[in-house]
């Protein structure tokens, strides 16, 4: 999604490096400009020149890699490959063993960012292909986490998020080393915590389960709370969980919540200095304006996105949803030919994108036969048959008990949702506004432009009027017909709802139509004798279908469970 440092890959390196030709002086030159990479870039990039130049192979080959960092961090791909390719052949060149550490520890920071950069380009097929070039050179399956991101790509999210926390639990927390700074050594784990946690993300948009957006929320936090504790570039990490925590807001449908935690990621001017990330701030404004109706707004900060992409081109999923956002506006403003056109870039890029997905399938297939096959040749090889199958029930009965416990948990907390609900009922007052019973979001977001007062006393009024004679239960009442009703135009009314209420008109209805039922089956009991449908068509809704779905996103609850607690607490 955005530029992920890789610097602190060469924390693993540098106790091999001392035994094998750095000076002491050379290893804390190199650390100084890992981190200046950071922190100060053209400084790094002017030191890892000079270093590029010494008479020292080694020191060289440190520098020139540092010197594709320098370009990777600038979105500059195509010069960073360049020369991390010219730096491999070098090292090949070189008469550094090739069974040696420091040769494995050099090539496998090559590859590593040769990765990155074709991941990020969306390329995953060039990607895999250094992976698969040089993982028999390399030992210690040095490129799981690799492997993880690229499933997560692919939609294998078990098996990507598995790999990813393996990855996380078996790298070594190193002592300090010469020159070494604490918070260097606590990015590499706060690194792999985002990245589990933007895996969690997508698995979410695949399963709509609000669980896996707890757990990437939970390692973002965990990141951040690790770099902070050291003071690490406090604003700019900040800025970064604002704005992860962002997108896990928007992706559970608040976009005024998202919008407001954009905002104060946006406040701090250190994220001007990383174009990806601006670029992410901008996509993600985008899509929460467009959520709330504010076209102009998600126009603006679309357009920027896509004309920034083109100086990274990072991420292709993220030109597609810009795309789409795109041809959601000018669909929005009845601008049918720019809507086609976007519409089209949509198609083109999807072709594309699902084009070298399927290349890239075949290099995750050998992936996991060489994974299995070696995995079974250790067990051959152990012959402890017993051990395995033991082990094997073990992990069969922790499943049973985690389901039994989760199902406990589940049922335990649909319990306190309809206790809830029936003391809210019961605290409700029958003359006040339905829609005061229901939950309501309350955020710092200002309106930007205010209604006129005496216009909102009139359409205020004229909703409670309307929600007395129980309107909203007719098929009808959409905000064309309230419009109409009110005597103002749709306009008006939705900004009404947008600015004043913070919510759509499709929310509010939602809400009066559920709280209707809710009520109505505790205090008619013959009502629970309905079937879905006849109840749907009861509230304006034409299949039981919709209802369930309103009324889960209400609630918390299915229909038939709230029917059937209240039938057992009779």
């Amino acid at each position: 999604m955005f530029r992920i440092f890789c610097h602190c890959l060469l924390l693993l390196t540098f106790s091999s490096v001392l035994a094998q030709g750095l000076s002491e002086s050379e290893i804390k030159v190199t650390r100084r400009i890992q981190e200046n990479l950071i922190a100060a870039p053209e400084k790094a990039y002017a030191e890892a020149l000079k270093v590029s130049h010494s008479k020292n192979e080694l020191f060289r080959f440190y520098g020139n890699y540092y010197i594709a960092n320098y370009f990777y961090n600038k979105s500059d791909f195509s010069h960073s490959r360049k020369q991390l390719l010219s730096l491999i052949n070098k090292i090949e060149e070189s008469d550094i063993p090739k069974s040696s550490k420091v040769y494995q520890d050099l090539i496998g920071m090559c590859v590593n960012k040769l990765f990155y950069i074709h991941k990020n380009l969306g390329e995953y097929d060039s990607a895999l292909y250094y992976l698969d070039k040089y993982k028999k050179q390399l030992p210690d399956n040095r490129f799981n986490e690799q492997y993880g991101l690229i499933k997560v790509a692919m939609g294998d999210y078990v098996k990507g998020i598995a790999l990813l926390k393996r990855e996380l639990k078996t790298s070594p927390h190193l002592k300090l080393g010469v020159g070494e700074k604490k918070a260097m050594n606590k990015k590499l784990f706060a690194d792999k915590h985002n990245i589990i946690g933007e895996a969690y993300q997508m698995y979410y948009i695949q399963t709509k389960r609000p669980i896996y957006l707890d757990s990437a929320n939970y390692h973002f936090n965990m990141a951040a709370t690790m770099l902070l504790e050291d003071n690490f570039y406090p604003e700019y990490t900040k800025a970064l969980l604002y704005m992860r925590e962002a997108k896990s807001a928007a992706l559970a449908g608040d976009y005024q919540q998202s919008l407001t935690l954009y905002r104060k990621g946006k406040k701090y001017p250190v994220i001007q200095e990383h174009i990806r990330t601006v670029q992410v701030f901008d996509l993600g404004m985008a899509d929460c304006f467009y959520h709330v109706k504010q076209i102009d707004s998600a126009f603006y900060y679309g357009e920027k996105f896509i004309k920034s992409y083109d100086q990274t081109k990072v991420s292709n999923e993220n030109l597609l949803m810009a795309y789409n956002i795109m041809t959601q506006c000018y669909n929005e403003k009845k601008d049918t030919k720019n809507a086609y056109r976007y519409a089209q870039k949509s198609l083109d890029l999807i072709q594309s994108t699902e084009g070298i997905k399927k290349k890239s399938l075949n290099f995750l297939h050998n992936y996991d036969l060489a994974v299995i096959k070696e995995e079974s040749n250790e067990i051959i090889a152990s012959k402890n048959y017993f051990k395995f199958s033991l082990f094997s029930i073990l992990i069969v009965l922790g499943i049973v008990v985690f389901s039994f416990y989760y199902y406990y948990k589940y049922q335990k907390e649909k319990h306190y949702r309809f206790l809830k609900i029936i003391q809210n009922l019961k605290e409700s007052k029958q003359t006040e506004n339905a829609q005061s019973e229901l939950k309501s979001a309350i955020t710092d977001v200002q309106p930007k432009a205010l209604l006129d007062e005496e216009l909102v006393e009139k359409l205020a009024s004229g909703l409670k009027k309307l929600e007395q004679k129980e309107a909203y239960l007719d098929p009808n009442f959409k905000l064309a017909f309230v419009a109409k009703k009110l005597n103002t135009n749709t306009a008006y009314l939705s900004q009404y709802f947008n600015q004043v209420m913070q919510k759509s008109f499709s929310e509010y209805t939602q809400e009066l139509r559920i709280h209707y039922v809710l009520q109505k089956l505790v205090e008619a009991p013959y009502f629970r004798k309905y079937t879905l449908q006849a109840i749907a068509e009861e509230v304006g809704y034409k299949d039981a279908n919709t209802l369930v779905r309103v009324f889960k996103k209400q609630t918390g609850l299915s229909p038939n469970y709230y029917i059937e607690k209240l039938e057992n607490s009779q």
